[in-house]
């Protein structure tokens, strides 16, 4: 599955020269946490979330910040940019520059390691500058919502476009759980055709153990 199956589109977007409240009416009023920010092309220039509306009230005016062992710059940086975010009256002034991105073809596992390791709750979904769609945790979490009958009929798609002449796997799921039944050729077919299952978004686990990776010795795949 990947980042066009599950994102929102069209997105609810605003300009750098936005004025902050009016930003924040619109993220209360369509129940948003961020908002991506567009210059006039439509072109991705940040996202302004509640994080950087909250510093507006946390600290009115910051304090300077404690000399660092990484040295004045990066001390200056940071407190340079908290002035910035709590004194701000436009969206431009407030907002994160470093915006974290992905595609359409990007898959729902990697979307969710972003989100992950880059402390973030959503992913605009962009195509070169453009923005086309935007996916948050909720929507990743959604997946695992994906019934037992979805899931068995991936897995199985996957497992017959695998499997080569004597062999034989079956694919179902109960409770989210991936049971597969057969036999393969090689402990290596065993390994590779579990690597690809792992990957399907939804699935809880994956039991394999009567998954059997062996044939007589009379018998010889391909001949």
């Amino acid at each position: 599955m990947q980042a066009k199956e599950i994102m929102s589109s069209p997105v609810l977007t605003v300009a750098p020269e936005t004025p902050v409240r009016d930003a924040v009416q619109l993220m209360l009023g369509n129940h948003v946490s961020g908002l991506p920010v567009v210059d006039a092309r439509g072109h991705l220039v940040g996202v302004i979330t509640e994080a950087d509306l909250l510093l507006k009230e946390v600290e009115p005016k910051p304090p300077t910040p404690v000399v660092e062992w990484a040295g004045p710059w990066l001390w200056f940086e940071r407190w340079v940019g908290a002035h910035r975010k709590a004194e701000g009256r436009t969206v431009g002034e407030v907002m994160t520059h470093h915006v974290v991105t992905a595609d359409e073809e990007t898959p729902v596992h990697e979307l969710a390691a972003r989100m992950v390791r880059h402390q973030i709750n959503r992913l605009p979904i962009v195509r070169g500058r453009e923005v086309v769609g935007i996916v948050t945790r909720a929507d990743i979490l959604k997946v695992f919502l994906r019934s037992n009958e979805d899931l068995a009929a991936e897995a199985q798609r996957i497992v017959d476009d695998f499997i080569r002449p004597l062999e034989e796997v079956r694919a179902s799921v109960k409770r989210g759980v991936l049971v597969l039944r057969g036999r393969l050729a090689s402990p290596g077919r065993r390994a590779t055709l579990l690597a690809q299952v792992e990957h399907i978004d939804g699935l809880i686990a994956i039991d394999a153990a009567d998954l059997e990776h062996a044939f007589p010795e009379h018998v010889r795949i391909g001949e």
